[in-house]
């Protein structure tokens, strides 16, 4: 998996600082313009094998992962359609968009019924709100007809990262 690719090593920095001053001060180190370039004008690292979609559901790709077990670098595919679960995250999580369009619905749940906060559309080289591991929670889909591919960086270690990541809603 390591070494990292030329254009992420920027947002591997920042990630590797944002997730220690975070652990340890809880301060917010600004992640979103070296995000920004990653899934902008430096999308170097973007390889076909990130691009391999499944019929069934949306797609992980491991891109890098910390050598201290900070962080993970993942690029998700996602084909026409396909959409998340509503989740919350109890980790950090930044992304942005690489290629294609996504959509993404946030929610409040003060109780047993989810509230909806909004929808917005995110467009390739554009990033997502800082999730700090909060009380929001947020379902993403692609609406479109042509395949999605989003950048995430999650504040955990690789060996937990399909079940350290997502709080699921659990729909009344």
């Amino acid at each position: 998996m390591n070494p990292i690719h030329p254009d992420l090593a920027p947002l591997a920095r920042i990630a590797k600082t944002f997730s220690r001053e975070f652990r340890t001060t809880g301060k917010v180190t600004d992640l979103g313009s070296v995000l920004r370039e990653a899934v902008g004008e430096k999308r170097g690292w973007l390889r076909a094998e990130h691009r391999v979609g499944d019929p069934e559901r949306y797609m992980r790709h491991l891109v890098y992962v910390d050598p201290d077990d900070d962080f993970v670098i993942t690029a998700i595919t996602w084909l026409p359609e396909q959409q998340s679960p509503v989740h919350g995250h109890y980790v950090w999580c930044a992304y942005g968009i690489a290629e294609g369009e996504l959509t993404e619905e946030q929610f409040r749940a003060p109780g047993a019924l989810l509230e909806p906060l909004g929808t917005k559309v995110l467009r390739a080289g554009e990033i997502a709100d800082l999730d700090l591991g909060g009380p929001i929670y947020h379902r993403v889909s692609n609406r479109s007809s042509r395949p999605l591919v989003s950048l995430h960086v999650y504040g955990v270690a690789a060996d937990r990262l399909t079940t350290g990541i997502n709080r699921l809603y659990a729909e009344a």
